[in-house]
């Protein structure tokens, strides 16, 4: 493989470096599993053969002796850049995440495992090792008793993660696609927008004014996508504690475990 270029991104999985004109390399942290990247690889191949995505994922790779995966160069920016340098457009990044969120759902596959499986999985994971067997239990009877479905998710969708490309929409990042009802994918994006940490080490005012920020985005977008597709909030608040779950047991971010865990219990104690 040619030498790495400059660091496009960085994130908790694994830092982006340019390659060719074409191409970027996403290469991974050491304590990423080689499951896990395999799976990546494999789910971002299915989304953009599915139409889910423009980006091609072009496999995996050696990287200075690192574990990698190349993928096609976005050519745009993230929707949060375009919100953050103009906040008046807002309104229509909100429209537009909302609106590719409801495309996504739009397609229907089985080339994914089911979310209510991947959560029910988790719980026996070491993230949530803070509920009883008892707990665990009723955990899993309210999993088992989510409606399903066939729609493709995204499960980490939010405006880092959506790009304008090409002169359209690309949605990046397909490391933890499932296949079921869209209402579990939008209960996890709004998570992202009210539960989740902003980014790690965030000052007080960091936090302040990207909090509100994210707070206005989340309600416009969940506002637009409920409008397009004609979801209620019924269905959507069925899956909160699903989501919760998909969260703590992907990731186990510590500031944001007792959030988590507190809101997973008030649902399975009642």
């Amino acid at each position: 493989m040619s030498a790495l270029g400059g660091l496009v991104a960085h994130g908790r999985s694994a830092d982006v470096h340019s390659l060719t004109d074409s191409t970027v390399v996403k290469v991974f942290h050491d304590d990423w599993g080689s499951e896990a990247i395999d799976r990546e690889v494999e789910d971002a191949t299915a989304a953009f053969e599915l139409g889910l995505t423009p980006i091609r994922c072009h496999g995996r790779t050696d990287a200075d002796g690192r574990r990698a995966a190349i993928f096609d160069r976005i050519e745009g920016v993230a929707l949060t850049t375009v919100a953050e340098k103009n906040p008046l457009r807002m309104g229509r990044v909100a429209r537009a995440l909302a609106q590719e969120h409801a495309r996504i759902h739009r397609v229907s596959t089985d080339r994914f495992p089911d979310v209510r499986d991947v959560a029910a999985d988790l719980v026996g994971t070491a993230p949530l090792a803070a509920f009883t067997a008892r707990e665990r239990g009723a955990l899993l009877d309210h999993l088992a008793s989510l409606p399903g479905g066939d729609s493709a998710l995204h499960l980490d969708f939010h405006p880092m993660n959506v790009f304008r490309h090409g002169g359209g929409i690309a949605t990046i990042d397909w490391q933890s696609t499932a296949c079921g009802d869209p209402a579990a994918d939008v209960a996890m994006t709004r998570l992202l927008f009210t539960e989740a940490e902003l980014f790690p080490g965030a000052t007080r005012a960091q936090l302040l004014i990207y909090g509100a920020a994210r707070g206005a985005m989340g309600r416009m977008y969940l506002s637009e996508y409920l409008r397009v597709t004609g979801m209620t909030t019924a269905s959507l608040d069925q899956w909160a504690t699903a989501a919760r779950v998909l969260r703590l047991g992907m990731l186990d971010i510590p500031s944001e475990r007792e959030r988590l865990v507190h809101g997973i219990r008030s649902v399975i104690s009642r």
